[in-house]
């Protein structure tokens, strides 16, 4: 399989199919691998087909699918990402050789069976264990009890627990210095409830969100097995996950193994309460853009002012104060615009009606609270004592950011207090609004040091 990828941290082997979109199947030998990033790549090896092969390498792929050495059925699932063909001939062979990044790759037995666990490797979460456990490590011939910390969570749908991989550590120092991407933990989830694998699956996509909302920087799951009570396998994902390098901007600590334990207990209600009436998955993701640490500070500062920008809007509709005047509408409103239209038709008789249409259309402008109010109101509605001078300082380089894309002041040092003023907020903000008052990591503007406080 092609290096330059990653680290495999998967293999399957076995014989199957590669179907066209024109319904064309070729026979070949295939190799599902999936590396450390999460991508999914399947080499497609022909032999005995390959003149038909060649003569389809124009061809759209619908699908792979087929059985592993092992037994299990294969078969890849939604839009192949990429294609490349390469042509291996020598005085006694020739083949040709498709290799596939694939979105899923689903596995799974001939018979039907119930899965009461599922475990699932998880890229870029960082953490510290709350609960004793031991695992059996080989060291040469002999097996070593080793004893560590995992992380148990208490979720809606059942209980989650994080297993740090055996190089935890050096794994994520890796990821922190290279801003890379690697699996650091398995997390073994319970339901509560019977489930099958794609409603499980679902719910850790929720679960990795709550978590990158934690740590400020992209967390998911890249493969998932579902497994019967006495162990034996049931049923394999792998998925091509979009995952971004590593962040290290947490508003959870990550030194602290009830902080974040706290967090998804009480966070995680709130969110699926919450979750379409504020879009917050998407507002999670913009959450992660204004925290990423490989992007321009600037670029990281415009994603945090529209996320500022979106929430409390969102908020503000939400519980009826985005408005200075609640019936402005209506025939009220229909009278205030006839009587506008007339004086500015006093003033300015001249006016083309293209021009009068366009000053009347904005009427409703007029009844809009000041950014700097509904900031105010916002915050307090919320329970958030920040100053009204740093709220104007906010307000300030919003508008900046908005109109200029750039900072107020020039001075690098003063950039980061002006982002940092922000992201506080926006921290704060969404803290309240998923029911969360337990311990967070504040910036001090004044220092620009980071600390752990209690949410006031």
């Amino acid at each position: 399989m092609i290096r330059e990828y990653g680290k495999v941290i998967q293999t399957y082997r076995g014989k199957g199919k590669v179907k066209f979109a024109n319904a064309d199947e070729l026979p070949c030998r295939v190799t599902i691998q999936q590396v450390e990033t999460g991508l999914v790549l399947v080499s497609c090896i022909f032999t005995s087909a390959s003149d038909r092969a060649m003569a389809l390498q124009h061809a759209s792929i619908d699908s792979v699918h087929g059985q592993a050495a092992d037994g299990l059925k294969f078969e890849t699932r939604g839009q192949v990402l990429a294609a490349k063909w390469n042509h291996h001939i020598t005085d006694s062979s020739r083949r040709l050789v498709l290799t596939l990044i694939a979105r899923e790759v689903a596995l799974w037995p001939r018979g039907q069976v119930h899965a009461s666990y599922y475990k699932f490797r998880v890229v870029n979460f960082e953490f510290i264990g709350n609960h004793p456990a031991k695992r059996i490590i080989a060291n040469g011939t002999k097996q070593v009890e080793h004893f560590y910390r995992d992380l148990e969570l208490k979720t809606p749908w059942g209980i989650a627990v994080a297993d740090p991989v055996p190089d935890y550590d050096d794994v994520v120092h890796k990821i922190k210095a290279q801003k890379g991407i690697s699996v650091t933990c398995e997390v073994f989830a319970r339901p509560s409830l019977s489930m099958e694998l794609a409603e499980v699956t679902s719910k850790l996509d929720e679960l990795c969100r709550l978590f990158s909302l934690a740590r400020g920087t992209k967390i998911t799951w890249i493969n998932a097995e579902g497994y019967t009570e006495d162990g034996h396998l049931h049923q394999v994902i792998l998925k091509t996950s979009v995952t971004w390098p590593f962040s290290h901007f947490a508003v959870i600590d990550t030194r602290n193994p009830e902080d974040i334990a706290v967090f998804i207990q009480k966070a995680y209600p709130a969110y699926l309460e919450l979750r379409k009436l504020y879009n917050l998955d998407v507002a999670i993701d913009l959450y992660l853009d204004a925290k990423r640490e490989t992007a321009y500070l600037e670029t990281r500062a415009l994603a945090a002012v529209v996320l500022l920008d979106f929430l409390q809007q969102r908020y503000a509709s939400q519980h009826g104060f985005d408005q200075i005047i609640d019936d402005f509408g209506g025939q009220k409103g229909k009278e205030f615009r006839d009587r506008l239209r007339e004086l500015i038709l006093s003033f300015f008789s001249n006016i083309y009606d293209d021009n009068l249409k366009e000053m009347l259309d904005k009427t409703p402008e007029l009844n809009r609270r000041s950014y700097l109010n509904l900031l105010k109101l916002w915050t307090c509605h919320l329970g958030l004592k920040i100053p009204r001078h740093e709220l104007s300082r906010v307000r300030d380089t919003r508008h900046a950011l908005a109109h200029k894309g750039e900072f107020t002041s020039a001075d690098p040092r003063e950039k980061l207090r002006e982002y940092y003023r922000v992201t506080n907020i926006i921290d704060q903000a969404f803290l309240k609004l998923l029911n969360y008052d337990g311990y967070f990591i504040h910036v001090d503007t004044s220092t620009l040091s980071f600390d752990r406080k209690k949410l006031a």
